[in-house]
């Protein structure tokens, strides 16, 4: 779950930060209660890690430590990953075999058209990763498996 207004700010970030030419991600933080997750807040990658957007991301792993510590001082953890692509939001060959978590039920979104207007479920990729199963495509349960709503 996510608060709309924070959703739209995920996006207008990601937008602002590929320029419309270059994909953009970061992580979300939140909490998780059992399978439900409810996003509290954005992690940019290249906040975190200045040289990671070049047209396409490649994020320097040791930079974790700062991502950790982020989730220590805000009491979150990291509940998915974001990031966009130019066309469609179709994992790549890249993204199936670098996630961004190697975690067996991260979750890894992708928004379409480097995030050029509003998407909601339904409308972005949504994939879960199993470990050496690969991955689960949730994407056309849309809003069924990840909401946006407005609540506090």
């Amino acid at each position: 779950m996510c608060r709309r207004s924070l959703w739209n700010h995920i996006l207008r970030e990601l937008k602002a930060r590929g320029c419309g030419e270059r994909e953009s991600g970061g992580f979300l933080l939140g909490r998780k209660d059992g399978d439900t997750r409810v996003i509290k807040s954005f992690l940019a990658y290249d906040d975190i890690d200045p040289k990671a957007l070049r047209g396409h991301i490649v994020f320097d792993g040791s930079r974790m430590d700062f991502v950790w510590s982020e989730c220590r001082r805000l009491g979150l953890q990291v509940v998915a990953d974001v990031h966009t692509h130019p066309g469609g939001y179709r994992q790549s060959k890249t993204d199936r075999a670098n996630p961004m978590i190697p975690e067996r039920g991260h979750l890894a979104l992708i928004i379409p058209n480097f995030a050029e207007k509003v998407c909601l479920p339904g409308q972005i990729g949504i994939f879960e990763y199993r470990g050496r199963d690969g991955w689960l495509d949730h994407s056309k349960a849309g809003a069924d498996f990840f909401a946006v709503r407005r609540f506090r």
